[in-house]
């Protein structure tokens, strides 16, 4: 079987002269692709610490952006209008742009919707430099910065929960006075200023993101970072976005669209497209709320424990943390889905968790409104590309794509 993903580099930055919507921008496109690093699973996002605007915050869920352009330059068909319904970082709609395509996606979490639409939007690079030096170079923290909502996490900042908090009380600050200057700035400066400050919370913080969540950093304690370490690395995360801004000044805006929201609803706001592509959580018991929670606390995404919950509730229902509303009298529609939901019940005992088949019945309930809506958008004889895993729980194989 010939796996069009897998094609050398050079055949992918070829194969894009057909469908090249710009012929001048040939040369910018072949460019930003170069800079990917051959070799890569191009379904991850290994190999693309180099390539402009993905550089912007690192999202190690991805697929690369040479999956998306090898994926609809094999297509039989041309592509107006690609649709994402599960974001993340962007790279299907920032691959649209570079090839002058439309786009239409959905994102449930706000801040990685403000990742995507910074990506998006045209920025004079220049411009948001001088914004930002001026607000770094007069940054008064105040009293107020430092003082922690009531509603927040109370291990967000010192002194925490039995002596364990997550960012030290001077950087702590010094990120609310960034974000609060921030609010000086038009909307597409202070969007990006805040995805880049994103960028750099977990490096200056006493926590690092593993497996599932977030654990503390071996010797934390005599290892923290200063209000110096975030400014110097905040100066160099903008000096990063700026110098692709200005690489690819002439980059066309074009025809996107980001809608924020549960990707179950939001679809419903999607009238049509000419393929879709996309990677869904897998049933894998990942709670992607939890592993960006910190940037979505200190950023101002989320304001009160309400919020937090509503977030979490408006996922694929793909882990067991949550609670979720459900129907237990649902009808399993699929013969193989009750096969496999009734073999978890059969060996729950061997179970970590006792909500797991529901948690995977509930899983592929979602993922049939997904298809649903993607059955109605998408003309007869237009696909749906989907990169997506298995899991297995106490031996039974769940799999997703079968």
């Amino acid at each position: 079987m010939n796996f069009f993903w897998k094609s050398p580099l050079h055949e992918t930055v070829k194969s894009t002269e057909r469908y090249l919507r710009v012929k001048t921008r040939k040369d910018d496109l072949s460019d930003w692709l170069y800079s990917y690093h051959e070799g890569s699973p191009t379904s991850s996002n290994q190999g693309t610490e180099g390539v402009a605007f993905q550089r912007w915050f690192r999202f190690k869920e991805a697929y690369s952006p040479k999956f998306v352009t090898d994926t609809i330059a094999s297509l039989p068909y041309a592509v107006n209008r690609c649709l994402d319904p599960f974001g993340g970082s962007g790279t299907t709609a920032l691959t649209c742009r570079m090839l002058g395509i439309g786009s239409v996606t959905t994102e449930v979490n706000p801040f990685l919707a403000d990742l995507i639409q910074a990506k998006l939007t045209s920025v004079r690079g220049e411009d948001f430099q001088e914004d930002v030096l001026r607000i770094v170079d007069g940054l008064r923290v105040s009293k107020n910065d430092l003082t922690v909502p009531q509603s927040f996490p109370p291990t967000i900042t010192e002194p925490g929960i039995k002596g364990r908090y997550i960012f030290p009380l001077e950087v702590f600050g010094t990120v609310r006075a960034l974000l609060r200057k921030s609010r000086e700035l038009t909307t597409s400066h202070q969007r990006l200023m805040r995805v880049l400050l994103g960028s750099v919370l977990i490096a200056n913080s006493n926590v690092r993101i593993n497996g599932k969540g977030r654990r503390y950093r071996s010797n934390w304690e005599a290892r923290q970072s200063s209000r110096a370490d975030l400014l110097r690395d905040f100066r160099t995360a903008v000096e990063g976005a700026v110098a692709d801004l200005k690489q690819f000044r002439n980059l066309p805006s074009g025809n996107h669209k980001v809608i924020v929201g549960d990707a179950r609803k939001a679809l419903s706001k999607v009238r049509s497209a000419d393929m879709a592509i996309f990677s869904p959580p897998y049933p894998n018991s990942f709670d992607y709320t939890d592993v960006y929670n910190v940037e979505l606390w200190m950023l101002g995404y989320l304001n009160d424990p309400n919020d937090n919950r509503n977030l979490r509730q408006a996922t694929l229902r793909s882990h067991v943390q949550t609670k979720w509303r459900t129907d237990s009298e649902a009808v399993v529609r699929s013969g193989r889905l009750r096969k496999v939901v009734k073999q978890l019940q059969e060996n729950r005992d061997q179970l970590w968790d006792q909500n797991i088949p529901s948690m995977v019945r509930m899983y592929f309930e979602d993922l049939f409104a997904i298809f649903s809506h993607l059955q109605r958008i998408l003309p007869v004889g237009h696909l749906a590309i989907v990169a997506i895993g298995d899991s297995q729980y106490a031996g039974v194989l769940i799999d997703v794509s079968d």
